[in-house]
């Protein structure tokens, strides 16, 4: 697949299906590492770190979420790269699938005017090539790291959320579509930080899908900020269908409530409920009180990191992996 230089990309070189915007774009002499970065760059810190997050607190927290009795710290550390490796890589095919239509190009005009698409970086045409080499390139990676029944899952997400439509018809559908593959993502996330030695048990079963019915009723607090090139879609999000009030209640309350329920589910102390809900209420007074696309971006962001949180509750409840490296060091 050959990626046209940034130079010589022009109106007339478009294909009919990819869009850019009317001025020059802002990276020139671009390299197509940059290019590829760029259909990623946006979900680095709300989503690659969140998920890693997820997969090392699972791992270490042991017995709690895997069969093994006795993690050890540093081995399991040591695999942060790769454990963002194969998240960023399955992320890199829901992108390239998801961004590639023109409906696509036509939102990402509004609300994210730097991807690769709408700056007139990589043609349609361009980018569809490019999912075709990494499909199998993604399912190969997996393999060698565990993880390619997640991955082989997160495909048929991506088929069913992009080409059928499935994240366009209707919040409820796109929310449990999200739900399901985030599901994934963690599940990933801790067999990559384990190399997949290990079993998971019931007990990690019953935390993904707290974990992903806690997304599915809450991830929609992304679509509040970008309503104007949702419409531009014509995507039927919470807050296009319900209004902006009642979708910022939908959110405000559940984040309450899993706040709750998360530490609960972990039988945690007093002290392990103050994190999660001071962050939690934090952003459900952020979420009802302060509008507007920027304070809306920052309350998104504030929201990823709660997820963070959250997924790490399992260490809150035993955190003798650090224990036992503390011990050892002396």
């Amino acid at each position: 697949m050959q990626v046209k230089n940034i130079d010589t990309i022009g109106a007339d070189t478009l294909s009919p299906n990819s869009a850019r915007l009317p001025n020059n774009p802002p990276w020139p002499n671009i390299g197509i590492i940059k290019t590829i970065y760029l259909f990623t760059s946006d979900d680095i810190t709300t989503f690659i770190i969140p998920e890693t997050l997820f997969g090392l607190s699972a791992a270490l927290s042991g017995p709690l979420l895997t069969d093994n009795p006795t993690p050890e710290l540093l081995p399991i550390l040591s695999r942060i790269p790769v454990v963002i490796l194969w998240n960023w890589l399955n992320l890199l095919i829901f992108n390239l699938s998801n961004q590639r239509f023109p409906s696509s190009v036509s939102e990402d005009k509004i609300n994210r005017p730097w991807r690769p698409l709408p700056a007139g970086l990589i043609t349609s045409t361009q980018t569809r090539h490019l999912l075709l080499l990494m499909i199998p390139i993604v399912l190969g990676v997996s393999i060698y790291l565990s993880a390619w029944e997640e991955t082989a899952l997160l495909y048929t997400l991506n088929w069913t959320y992009n080409d059928l439509g499935g994240g366009d018809d209707g919040f409820v559908l796109r929310n449990v579509l999200l739900a399901i593959a985030f599901s994934q993502y963690n599940k990933g996330s801790l067999r990559v930080a384990t190399c997949g030695k290990f079993d998971i048990p019931p007990r990690t079963c019953w935390w993904i899908l707290i974990t992903s019915a806690l997304i599915g009723t809450t991830m929609h607090i992304q679509d509040i900020k970008d309503m104007e090139g949702d419409r531009a879609k014509n995507r039927r999000t919470v807050p296009i269908v319900w209004g902006d009030g009642p979708a910022r209640w939908s959110v405000a309350v559940p984040v309450v409530v899993w706040s709750v329920v998360c530490p609960a589910f972990w039988g945690l102390g007093v002290l392990g409920y103050v994190l999660p809900v001071g962050v939690g209420v934090a952003i459900a007074c952020r979420t009802l009180l302060l509008r507007g696309v920027a304070a809306d971006r920052m309350t998104w962001k504030m929201w990823t990191a709660w997820t963070g949180v959250i997924w790490m509750l399992p260490l809150f409840k035993d955190h003798g992996v650090f224990v036992r490296s503390w011990g050892s060091l002396g």
